[in-house]
């Protein structure tokens, strides 16, 4: 049942970051992004940037001023994009939504910006993106499990897709019906994040208004939730929007009344992705079909079972797809999906591009920015030590803030027995307190008592990790 949140309340901000947090675990959420974000890099906003433009008519809102200047023969649409691209954007400002949150994978990502800042971010991510802002670029949807960017308010890179006048808008519906189309088609199978949205635009309400029209016409019990992060100073104004769009458009708003506090709501979302998602790192040459390898099959099965037979807390394993500690980990989880289960939602295969060691490092750095639990397994000892890619793995996750890293001694020659003992220099390690489990593991005699005191203490020190950062973010507004 759709609700609205306050985020000064503890257990209601809680509540709507899980609910935001697991459909991005579904791989089940589309993003909306509307001005706002762009603020959060100090970017100008539209009333600023169409008074530089339209000297005068105060009184007017934007579109009225960019119909009144194109009418007075300035280049409107042109002035705006030379602005645009003019301006410098801070992307080293990190308290952002968008910092956040496209660390993770959302169906499609969707924008009224007409600015580049969306991309900036997504290429620092080191994430590629097909931008679709004009009807030749529709060719591109054909591509499966892209990346794709819909710009349905034109970009600053092509003045003449951009909508900005008092016209561009009346003639919307049929200018720009295909884009209608899909964003319909969006909102039908998928559930939505808006933030940074001011909802001021009638297109983005009528499309949503027109789903759920089409839904009670039907006569079918069908419900899709749509969620929203509303950041406003004026208390009246932000009762307003949020009851307004809980009634009329079924939308689950959180409440901010502290605008500059908003990035923070992000931040927990993407704390409970990440404290709900396993980076797995391990690799071994084992023989086929040797003793050996069916013990490291077994290793792997039994930790995956010990996680999936969790059902108040699932957790979702990312892996690089290697051809022996991946592949049994992802084969364990498939095994573990029955048809009641999503696969998608337990398991996130990241397969290692062949084309160089850059690109491979950069994969590796996206991989890791998934999650925010790492186990280590396994990994044969190199000539050049500390330098594979279990340890490239290793440093990435350190670098990671309140990263629980769990490396599973695997035999005294392993990798993760190396980990392991590095581990224990550090007494605020998930190894150091939990030493005297991790030095008992058999691991040619690996049993389920382990593995199920194993997930317990991940679960707990997670648990304690998140609880941290909801206590932070609470504060933040009650203060």
């Amino acid at each position: 049942m759709s609700r609205n949140y306050d985020a000064k309340n503890r257990i209601e901000l809680e509540l709507f970051i899980n609910q935001v947090a697991e459909k991005i675990l579904q791989n089940n959420l589309s993003l909306f992004v509307g001005a706002g974000s762009s603020m959060q890099y100090n970017f100008m906003s539209w009333r600023e940037l169409m008074e530089e433009i339209c000297d005068g008519c105060n009184d007017w809102n934007n579109t009225e001023k960019a119909q009144y200047a194109e009418l007075k023969g300035i280049e409107v649409k042109k002035k705006i994009c030379e602005k645009m691209t003019s301006k410098t954007i801070e992307l080293d400002v990190n308290q952002t939504y968008l910092n956040y949150l496209l660390d993770f994978k959302f169906k499609s990502i969707w924008t009224t910006n007409y600015d580049l800042i969306i991309e900036k971010v997504l290429g620092k991510k080191g994430k590629k993106y097909i931008p679709i802002f004009k009807y030749n670029d529709f060719q591109s949807l054909s591509y499966p499990n892209e990346n794709f960017l819909f710009k349905i308010n034109g970009s600053c890179s092509s003045p003449e897709s951009i909508v900005i006048t008092k016209n561009d808008f009346i003639d919307y519906r049929t200018s720009h019906e295909a884009y209608l189309i899909l964003l319909k088609r969006e909102l039908l199978c998928h559930n939505f994040l808006f933030i940074g949205c001011s909802f001021d635009d009638d297109i983005l309400r009528i499309c949503i208004k027109d789903i759920l029209n089409c839904i009670d016409n039907s006569r079918e019990n069908y419900i899709i939730n749509h969620y929203a992060i509303i950041a406003e100073r004026n208390k009246e104004k932000l009762s307003y929007i949020s009851t307004d769009l809980l009634k009329h458009y079924n939308v689950n708003c959180l409440l901010v009344d502290q605008p500059c506090n908003a990035h923070r709501i992000a931040y927990g979302i993407s704390n409970k992705v990440k404290y709900s998602s396993i980076f797995i790192s391990g690799a071994k040459s084992f023989e086929r079909h040797s003793e050996e390898e069916a013990i490291g099959k077994k290793v792997c099965k039994e930790l995956v079972k010990a996680f999936m037979d969790i059902k108040a807390f699932p957790f979702k394993f990312i892996s690089g797809m290697g051809m022996s500690i991946g592949n049994f980990i992802c084969g364990s989880i498939k095994e573990s999906c029955d048809e009641n289960k999503n696969l998608n939602r337990y398991l996130q295969m990241e397969p290692f591009p062949f084309t160089s060691p850059e690109a491979n490092k950069k994969h590796r750095k996206d991989m890791v920015s998934k999650a925010g639990i790492f186990i280590f397994l396994y990994g044969d000892h190199e000539e050049n030590n500390r330098t594979g890619g279990m340890w490239q793995e290793y440093y990435e996750a350190k670098n990671s803030v309140n990263s629980i890293i769990v490396p599973i001694p695997c035999g005294d020659n392993s990798i993760s027995k190396g980990i392991f003992e590095l581990e224990l220099e550090d007494k605020n390690s998930f190894s150091y307190k939990n030493q005297t489990l991790l030095i008992g593991f058999e691991h040619e005699n690996p049993n389920e008592a382990f593995f199920t005191s194993l997930v317990d203490k991940i679960i707990l020190a997670s648990r304690m990790h998140m609880d941290e950062v909801l206590d932070e973010i609470s504060k933040a507004f009650i203060d």
